[in-house]
């Protein structure tokens, strides 16, 4: 369990030390992937269906991948802590992090069927899987290491950009890597090496699905 400090009473923190830690806080709250995802599919909705010159069936995908990559996870998450199969909505405690990673993943797996059976934006049916990927290799590292799920949840988007708008405009995101890094480590929910193998493990591995596989199979 992490040692976090209780933010009940202002009093038993000083001043400077209760404001970073509510701000941290506020950090992970808002980066947490789920809430990332939904940005970012908009974006990468948008701009797929710019390149194939049709905005025909961007309603649908972005309804199937908000739903199955942001909404139902968030839902899950939500209904394990209620029913204290988790104890807190980060899953701090790595031993509770495979239930609700199966349950994601198993989210991610169909909402990637329905974007094909609708014909989806083929950007969005491959983040999807890339969510689903990722998020397997994640749930076999957690066995043995707590690696950072919110950096991974940043790095993926990010390589989504960098193959769609180029390194230059996926830069200044950068920023958002080192705060979201920073922000888990000072709440001592993870090591320094844990955030970064998880931005590196989501950032490479995402970029490598989406040239290597999506890319060379025409999907993109």
């Amino acid at each position: 369990m992490l040692n976090q400090t209780p933010l009940s009473s202002k009093a038993l923190l000083p001043l400077p030390s209760y404001f970073w830690t509510k701000f941290a806080r506020f950090v992970t709250n808002i980066t947490a992937p789920p809430f990332l995802a939904i940005p970012s599919f908009v974006v990468l909705g948008i701009q797929d269906q710019e390149r194939h010159h049709t905005l025909s069936r961007l309603g649908a995908g972005l309804a199937i991948a908000v739903s199955f990559g942001a909404a139902l996870p968030v839902m899950v998450v939500i209904i394990l802590h209620i029913s204290h199969k988790i104890s807190d909505v980060h899953i701090t405690t790595r031993e509770q992090r495979t239930l609700p990673f199966l349950l994601t993943i198993g989210s991610f797996i169909i909402g990637t069927l329905l974007l094909w059976l609708v014909s989806g934006p083929c950007l969005l049916t491959a983040m999807l899987i890339c969510y689903a990927m990722n998020t397997t290799v994640v749930m076999l590292i957690n066995f043995k290491w707590k690696i950072s799920v919110h950096a991974t949840g940043i790095g993926g988007p990010l390589a989504a950009f960098t193959v769609v708008a180029g390194w230059m405009i996926a830069a200044p995101f950068l920023g958002l890597v080192a705060l979201v890094a920073w922000a888990r480590v000072y709440l001592r929910a993870h090591t320094p090496g844990q955030v970064v193998a998880g931005s590196l493990f989501g950032y490479f591995f995402t970029l490598f699905q989406l040239i290597f596989i999506f890319q060379l199979a025409g999907w993109l």
